[in-house]
């Protein structure tokens, strides 16, 4: 008798364990998907970014194969300073926002060379540039850069003496 108690007292014991491992286990695999999914996932490469600098080269520069420039941040934003010559295609972080990017850019060619920015936040927060470079590479576009913006346009372009329009 004392034998088969203690064999039900260890099949205890290890059922016991075996379900707290699974529980820890459980717990630690949804701690790391939430902070997982607190980071942002950017659907560009690195070689598809480009700073400040180098945009203000290429459109001071003589070439005449200039990239279009669309903004998809907030209107007022652009209202208020915009680098010269980009087009304000929408805010992108809503449905008639993408639309109106949509409608900007359907009759170009999907090999033209589209530059988009925000600035309204460091671009590791926006809420605008992850859904437009989606939505332009959805469409086929395939020569799409996202303007690096660490703080903001503000920081990143006004402050550097880069040519603003209002």
């Amino acid at each position: 008798m004392d034998i088969k108690r203690s064999f039900s007292v260890i099949r205890l014991i290890v059922f016991f364990s075996v379900v707290l491992s699974l529980q820890t286990l459980a717990q630690s695999k949804t701690s790391h998907q939430r902070n997982i999914l607190s980071k942002p996932i950017n659907p560009w490469t690195s070689s598809q970014v480009i700073t400040s600098e180098k945009l203000n080269n290429i459109l001071t520069s003589k070439k005449s194969n200039k990239p279009v420039l669309l903004m998809v941040g907030f209107d007022f934003l652009y209202d208020q300073g915009h680098i010269p010559g980009s087009i304000f295609a929408g805010t992108a972080s809503n449905k008639a926002g993408l639309e109106k990017l949509k409608n900007t850019v359907k009759n170009y060619k999907k090999n033209q060379s589209i530059v988009i920015y925000c600035g309204c936040c460091p671009m590791n927060h926006c809420p605008n540039i992850r859904p437009a470079f989606i939505a332009l590479n959805d469409m086929g576009y395939k020569n799409v850069k996202v303007l690096d913006i660490p703080k903001d346009f503000e920081h990143n372009w006004e402050n550097k003496g880069y040519p603003t329009s209002k």
